[in-house]
């Protein structure tokens, strides 16, 4: 008890003002003055937002790696709930909820469980790519990443279709038809996997066997992505280790548990716990709204509560904004490619660049609106339902909102051409004002003297000969002049 309260002790005093804050032998004092609290809880989290040791350290990927474990156990749990049982008739999911105990805190915990994933992954990539990562020697754990992200799409759309929804059924035709395209529509090349693009018994089937055993190798490529970026925290650890990796331990598989593990424990659960409590009401997922497709109706539905359907509305909104099938396919394709090959494309680019200092993001003015603009342009792709897109008609062209078609363009550049370029910019720019500078002060020098002189002589200038003038009519002074 005495190692857990000093536990506590340490855990909660952080800065040296709250050592002396001690959660089990002061709650009394605490329930009088609540102030200490609040200030240890402010101070706690302000510490968990600073990264301990080193830039290239992401608190959110291992958030990300234990909302991954969690979710392999969520669905453990899901599996053996759906295990058919002789003794129960159930027609509908509803009825088998209120027959077994915490059925439906399982299948809505495996559910928020996708929204968490998601929403980290985002927040993952986008913090990788305003700490310039891309950049660093851990290119092929980038690669490895960006693959693993377009893998984790997949899951889902497995794990969609086997909700058994009409929006399931949608979600399995759309990928079947794209699953086609890629063979040319050759007769019907989908049959192996996706029966007749409908869901019924075999498709379930499939589906389910695929959905079981597609997670364990994204497990896999997210296993390997942490290993190739964090090869390089064996420099940051405290303890010796050697080159070849040939010691006791993996030195920064150290570190990550002692320095990150438990930061991300605690914000897991919190992000975790606030999707699966704040969107448990499963009546706030409106499907109705897909079968009718009445625009009236959005004003009940949660633009953030139609789950699963909204990870897919940036690749459904190519699909919808392009004039052909096939060209949506390529920008959703594009667009895998582009984050997933940045390192590549970034190298392309910069090859006879090497003598530019990388600037970070942080440091830069031009470098971060670019980037708040990416994310804008992300949130405006992902946070719109289908009807409210700009969209494609053959006979009245392009209608709708025309930021959602901005926002695409943007991320397109951005990605291929305007991330890759803003170092070289920042350095002309940076060039051009120094030269600026410069030129001015050489040009000030210069004319120094005829300033000075100028000067002296505007100083010295007097004033006393001079004759003033008015005009007072027959004024006795200018008459005699005049006369003379």
């Amino acid at each position: 008890m005495i190692e857990g309260r000093y536990f506590r002790k340490i855990q909660w005093g952080y800065h040296p003002i709250f050592q002396s804050i001690d959660a089990v032998t002061n709650w009394g004092w605490n329930l009088v003055s609540l102030s200490g609290v609040v200030f240890s809880y402010l101070n706690f989290f302000v510490n968990r937002l600073i990264l301990p040791f080193s830039s290239v350290t992401s608190v959110i990927g291992f958030m990300l790696l234990i909302a991954i474990v969690l979710q392999l156990v969520s669905g453990f749990y899901l599996g053996w709930y759906y295990i058919p049982e002789p003794g129960l008739v159930i027609e509908m999911r509803e009825e088998m909820f209120n027959d077994t105990r915490f059925g439906a805190e399982v299948f809505y915990m495996h559910v928020r469980g996708v929204d968490t994933i998601f929403v980290l992954s985002y927040m993952h990539i986008l913090k990788k790519i305003y700490l310039k990562n891309y950049i660093t020697s851990e290119s092929d754990g980038w690669i490895l990443g960006g693959y693993a992200f377009f893998w984790f799409h997949y899951i889902v759309a497995l794990g969609i279709s086997l909700s058994a929804t009409h929006l399931s059924d949608l979600t399995l035709t759309i990928i079947a038809n794209i699953y086609w395209s890629l063979f040319n529509n050759i007769y019907k090349t989908y049959y192996i996997i996706f029966t007749n693009k409908h869901l019924n018994t075999d498709q379930m089937t499939r589906l389910m066997i695929l959905h079981y055993f597609t997670p364990w190798y994204y497990l896999y490529l997210i296993q390997l992505h942490v290993l190739f970026c964090h090869e390089s925290w064996d420099s940051d650890s405290g303890e010796s280790t050697y080159e070849d990796k040939s010691g006791s331990y993996i030195s920064w598989f150290y570190d990550a548990f002692l320095k990150e593990i438990q930061d991300a424990w605690y914000w897991t659960m919190f992000v975790f716990g606030y999707f699966w409590l704040h969107h448990f009401n499963p009546y706030t997922i409106n499907y109705f709204f897909f079968e009718r497709w009445n625009i009236a109706e959005l004003d009940e539905i949660r633009f953030y509560g139609v789950a699963p359907h909204w990870y897919f509305r940036p690749l459904m909104g190519l699909l919808v904004i392009s004039p052909t099938h096939y060209e949506g396919l390529m920008w959703m394709g594009l667009f895998f490619i582009l984050l997933t090959f940045l390192p590549i494309i970034y190298n392309f680019y910069n090859v006879f660049n090497k003598y530019i200092a990388t600037i970070p993001m942080q440091n830069s003015l031009i470098q971060t609106f670019a980037f708040l603009m990416f994310a804008m342009s992300l949130f405006c792709s992902a946070s719109m339902l289908p009807c409210g897109r700009y969209y494609y008609e053959p006979e009245g062209g392009y209608v709708g909102n025309p930021w959602v078609k901005f926002s695409y363009q943007y991320i397109y550049i951005y990605l291929a051409w305007i991330i890759h370029h803003l170092d070289l910019l920042d350095h002309y720019l940076f060039q051009f004002f120094q030269i600026f500078i410069k030129k001015s002060l050489t040009l000030y020098k210069k004319n120094l003297i005829l300033i000075n002189f100028s000067v002296n002589t505007f100083i010295d200038y007097k004033n006393n000969s001079k004759k003033y003038l008015t005009l007072i009519f027959k004024n006795e002074h200018y008459l005699s002049i005049k006369s003379k």
